[in-house]
Order: C-alpha cells, then sequence, then structure tokens
C-alpha cells in the first residue's frame, strides 16, 4: 500500500515498491529503502538502503537511527523541495518508514512530536508505531 503524508512524500510496503507503475504515476524518482535485504525496482531512479531488521532492534537499529537521523530528514527537506518525490520502504510500510515521515514533519513542520501519532494515524489508521518517539534527537 502506497500512502502519501505529505505533497511527495509516500510510505510503501516492500512489494508496493516494485510495482514500477506507481513511479510514473506519482513522479517518484527518490527511494529510501529501510529494510536489511528487500529488492528496489528495477528504473532509474536515486535509491538509497538505510540497513534496518523489521523488530527495529534497540541496541543496533535504533542507535543507527539515532546516529543518522539528523541526515536522513536534512536530505529529505533537501530533496523533496527539488521536484522530487520520495517514497520511504519498510517491510509492511505501517512500522518504520511512518517514523521518519513522523519525525520529518515534526522537525519541518514544527509539529509537537507526541502529536505526530495522531497526526499520521489521519493519513493511515493503520500504522503501528510502537516507539516513543522521543527517543530520536531530531533538535
Amino acid at each position: 500500500m502506497l500512502t502519501e503524508y505529505l505533497s511527495g512524500l509516500y510510505t510503501s510496503d516492500v512489494n508496493t515498491s516494485l510495482i514500477k507503475e506507481i513511479y510514473n504515476k506519482y513522479n517518484i524518482s527518490i527511494v529510501i529503502n529501510l529494510t536489511l535485504m528487500d529488492g528496489f525496482v528495477d528504473l532509474n531512479v536515486k535509491k538509497i538502503r538505510i540497513p534496518l531488521s523489521n523488530d527495529l532492534n534497540y541496541h543496533t537499529d535504533i542507535q543507527i537511527l539515532n546516529k543518522n537521523m539528523i541526515n536522513i530528514l536534512s536530505y529529505i527537506n533537501e530533496n523533496i523541495d527539488k521536484n522530487n518525490n520520495i517514497v520511504i520502504v519498510c517491510s509492511d510500510g505501517l512500522t518504520i518508514s511512518p517514523i521518519i515521515v513522523g519525525l520529518y514533519v515534526s522537525k519541518y513542520g514544527q509539529i509537537d512530536i507526541n502529536n505526530i501519532k495522531k497526526v499520521l494515524k489521519s493519513k493511515n489508521n493503520n500504522i503501528a508505531i510502537e516507539l516513543d518517539l522521543n527517543i530520536f534527537k531530531i533538535n
């Protein structure tokens, strides 16, 4: 399932992210894949992998995200304004990729991080963010 949270910023599960037609239909030119090994669509788009396990292990994955979060959010912010639509992919499209979108919205939309889950659920009620987003250092 493809979900648009902001104009030009989408999340997707791995299977949907492999459907070539969505890239043309939604003008997606950047894919950020948050899986360890799942593939990328076979198209000429910018492909970025941030290798995370499906369970977001606190000792490895959360540490990787915290170390790189400012760079990830800055990259999204710098590229979304240049007519690049971005899809952020995780295994189910409901757990890890919405976290990145939520942190982006909090940082650049200046929405209190404690309200992010409610904001995201207004776009896709099936998201499943179990973490307290305050563990991420985005400021």
